[in-house]
């Protein structure tokens, strides 16, 4: 039996040896493919070490997210709760593995001391050894995503960039309970808002006061050499960034995360939902109904408007309602039969497809409901933006 099963694509197998040799440094014995006996039969070899083994380490780059061999041996380890995961290219991570805290090994050559290496060490340690104490060559740093205590709810904040200027403007939210979904008597409600269920946000997050912009991703294009979305002519700066894809979404979040050393994110769907009703159960924030004078909606400006033209929810979030529909984290399911109950993002089941909330600056105002879902292909780009959230 292999304390360590080691995964990872066929053209990464240079880092995937100087981590072998690493992790059998430590005293652990790592199983990695080129072990296969000869006689034996491949596939039934790689089950056997795979059940056999304590702890499963996998490198996800862009070949290694698109093997089935890969994804069928991370999505055991993460099943059994003994997958630690390792980024060795900025990707985004596949289906179902994005909120697993992942050490980053991107710029890791052989050094000892690497940031994102003791971050993998230092869990396998507690798992494999039962506690965390260093070798003789390796020294315990930080880890590179830190979450400390957020600022009281109600309290606004900017985390700073490593590479200068500060990030999205966020406010802290308590936590708390509230009904999720439309009562089956609201107006002009949909069948995939229900049904109305409890649910418990158990813990503070921050969300984004705003929807992302165009100076905060722009600065990410420019700084990542990526294309800058379409404008439609309307202006950039202040104005949300729009035609972004869940997928943009997610690689603007590493890139955050990298720059700040904390753990941004997509909200989930409930998260989204609680924040945008800010303690009402009305079919708006602003009540039963809302004005042109309270949200940009059913063309009444005929294009997005700054953040921040519009008063805020109870919260302190602005442009909860229309102005531009915002990705969540959460796959698409039909209703809410068996949604999760405790705020988290809702990531198992066979859709592909991901949630959109808010309506936008196009749709009458049925379509700007709280409670109104929507999807699309995470590929998918046309008027949609999104909105950050940050754990506590």
């Amino acid at each position: 039996m292999s304390d360590i099963f080691l995964c990872y694509s066929k053209t990464d197998v240079a880092i995937a040896n100087r981590l072998f040799e690493r992790l059998q440094a430590e005293g652990w014995s790592v199983f990695i493919d080129r072990n296969t006996h000869v006689g034996r039969r491949w596939d039934k070899e790689i089950e056997r070490k795979l059940h056999a083994a304590r702890a499963v380490v996998v490198l996800w780059s862009a070949q290694s997210r698109d093997s089935d061999y890969v994804l069928e041996e991370a999505d055991y380890g993460k099943r059994k709760d003994i997958l630690f995961p390792a980024l060795i290219e900025s990707i985004v991570l596949p289906y179902g593995f994005g909120r697993i805290q992942t050490a980053n090994l991107t710029d890791w050559e052989d050094g000892v001391d690497h940031a994102g290496l003791t971050d993998l060490l230092t869990p396998l340690r507690l798992h494999l050894n039962g506690h965390a104490s260093e070798s003789s060559t390796i020294a315990v740093k930080p880890p590179q995503i830190v979450t400390p205590s957020l600022p009281a709810p109600g309290q606004i904040f900017r985390d700073k960039l490593k590479t200068g200027g500060e990030g999205p403007l966020m406010v802290a939210i308590p936590a708390g309970r509230f009904l999720m979904g439309s009562p089956e008597d609201e107006s002009d409600r949909y069948e995939n808002e229900g049904p109305q269920h409890d649910v418990q946000i158990a813990q503070p997050f921050a969300m984004g006061v705003y929807a992302v912009t165009f100076d905060d991703y722009d600065q990410f294009c420019r700084e990542t050499g990526r294309k800058k979305p379409d404008d439609k002519g309307w202006g950039r700066e202040n104005r949300p960034v729009i035609n972004v894809s869940w997928q943009d979404a997610q690689d603007y979040c590493i890139w955050l995360c990298e720059q700040t050393a904390r753990s941004y994110r997509l909200p989930s769907e409930a998260e989204w939902e609680y924040a945008c009703r800010a303690g009402t159960q009305t079919r708006y924030c602003t009540g039963e109904s809302i004005a042109s004078e309270q949200a940009n909606f059913n063309r009444n400006v005929g294009k997005t408007t700054p953040v921040g033209a519009y008063p805020p929810n109870p919260f302190g979030l602005c442009d909860m309602h229309g102005n531009v529909w915002e990705w969540c984290q959460d796959i698409w399911h039909d209703n809410y039969q068996g949604a999760p109950v405790d705020g988290s993002s809702w990531e198992t089941g066979n859709s592909a497809l991901r949630v959109l909330r808010g309506g936008s600056w196009i749709n009458y105002g049925r379509s700007c409901r709280s409670a109104i879902r929507l999807h699309f292909d995470p590929s998918y780009r046309h008027d949609t933006g999104f909105r950050l959230a940050r754990g506590h």
